[in-house]
């Protein structure tokens, strides 16, 4: 089909742009030409364009058809009883058995996971548990799979386990024979982001293979689980007094290790009866039993912001730095912000509009025989999932964008009152990240700013 064949339909349909899309509603077809502005005047300078436009959208249908019938199958298999997954759960090995991939247990490792629940119920914490594991020189499941070994020589360097890795077995349904599918959403052959579905979405197949605890054990773990999540900020616990947002996220590391720190909060209770959080940041590898374990060190919010704060005031003070120049980075860097998001939003419309294609594609050929209403029931309840998931990225990304501006305008203040030394200036996540690269913390009461407009770099001392 041609412009000249499509001119019939109108001039609106042939504006610039790498597709021209005309809808029949009496047919319920989209038919889509591709002519990335083509001159049939002037072909042999436009084919090679042309032809690498169409190889890009045929390898694009391809991928996409690809990864429907992957997850297709994938399903089957699963509702067949079939392990999908890729390594198989500490404690099991995965066989074929025909057509089916099943799950089988393995003696050594599987005692190894069922001590940790005895353990666990017997009231050991998880770090315990941990120590226990380390004393017992039990390599770490990610290093088993790799190297095969379930117990490490004298003579090689034993990493302990993480408190996240005994958790994760502890709340693995595996582990009561079942099987279960849609734990993430998000991965496919264009997103390659992952995010959690709520449990109460997943698809749980029960005696899919045999367990290793049974299932008045794991509830049992599972309630001592919900029990202890009455006491943290999650479920509860001073649910009162929010949690402020971390400004030093992802800036703020160990002089000593590398390692990032960490934020801990306690609530106190003043004269008052009010209540009050108290931040302050530790270095995760203190508390390690192996050989990464670092020195302990502390430093409290409080004393971090005054010595930012401080440090700030003097490289102005001191520098050639003006603030005209930093308002102008700032604001390229907030129109580059909001061109990468719309760019985003752009993509996240187009995937939506190929869902729509995909789903009127689907309907007809249901209705015209070649799909039966069991497959077109799944394949649309599994376009429904796909289409949420966009939909809910493009309303984050739509929020974003909406608070480009208003970050943008909190930062041009906040150096307006650093600058201008009239009050304190109130430190800001945006303001924080526009203005240091990398903050360091020693254990001789030492920080190190490194900023990131790179005049000179700030050592101060400070007071635990």
């Amino acid at each position: 089909m041609t412009q000249g064949d499509l001119s019939r339909f109108g001039r609106n349909h042939i504006e610039t742009g790498n597709y021209i899309e005309k809808i029949f509603p009496f047919l319920g077809v989209r038919f889509i030409a591709v002519t990335d502005n083509f001159d049939s005047m002037n072909v042999s300078a436009q084919e090679g364009m042309l032809a690498v436009n169409l190889k890009n959208l045929v390898n694009e249908m391809y991928a996409r058809d690809i990864a429907v019938k992957v997850k297709s199958g994938r399903r089957e298999k699963w509702e067949q009883g079939s392990y999908t997954g890729g390594v198989p759960p500490y404690g099991y090995r995965a066989e074929w058995i025909g057509d089916k991939k099943r799950l089988f247990i393995e003696d050594t490792t599987s005692d190894i996971v069922k001590k940790i629940f005895d353990l666990f119920l017997s009231g050991k914490k998880m770090k315990e548990i941990a120590v226990w594991l380390y004393g017992e020189r039990i390599e770490r499941p990610s290093q088993y799979h790799k190297t095969g070994r379930i117990y490490c020589p004298q003579n090689d360097e034993l990493l302990q386990w993480p408190a996240a890795t005994v958790k994760m077995i502890l709340t693995n349904p595996v582990y009561m024979g079942c099987l279960v599918q849609g734990r993430t959403c998000g991965k496919d052959y264009m997103m390659r982001n992952l995010h959690d579905i709520d449990p109460e979405d997943w698809r749980i197949k029960e005696h899919a293979h045999e367990a290793i605890v049974s299932q008045d054990v794991f509830f049992q773990a599972a309630s001592r689980f919900e029990k202890s999540s009455v006491y943290c900020n999650k479920n509860g616990f001073s649910k009162t007094v929010l949690v402020d947002e971390d400004i030093f996220e992802g800036i703020l590391y160990c002089g000593d290790c590398g390692a990032k720190m960490k934020r801990v909060t306690q609530v106190k209770t003043l004269g008052s009866k009010d209540k009050v959080r108290i931040y302050s940041y530790n270095c995760p590898r203190a508390d390690r039993i192996d050989r990464q374990r670092c020195v302990t060190k502390s430093i409290t919010l409080s004393a971090l912001t005054g010595l930012v704060r401080e440090a700030l005031r003097q490289e102005f003070s001191l520098s050639a730095m003006r603030l005209k120049d930093l308002t102008e980075v700032i604001a390229r860097e907030a129109e580059t912000e909001k061109k990468e998001w719309n760019s985003r939003m752009a993509v996240l419309d187009r995937r939506m509009e190929e869902l729509t294609k995909r789903g009127s594609e689907q309907y007809l050929e249901y209705r015209m025989g070649e799909l039966s209403e069991s497959a077109f029931l799944r394949k649309k309840e599994d376009i429904g999932q796909r289409r949420a998931s966009l939909e809910k990225q493009r309303a984050d990304a739509a929020k974003k964008l909406r608070t480009i501006d208003v970050q943008t305008a909190g930062k041009n203040h906040f150096l307006r009152a650093l600058v201008s030394g009239r009050g304190k200036a109130e430190l800001t996540a945006e303001a924080v990240g526009t203005l240091i690269h990398r903050i360091e913390v020693y254990q001789d009461h030492r920080i190190k700013i490194i900023f990131a407009f790179k005049r000179s770099d700030f050592i101060g001392g400070f007071q635990r």
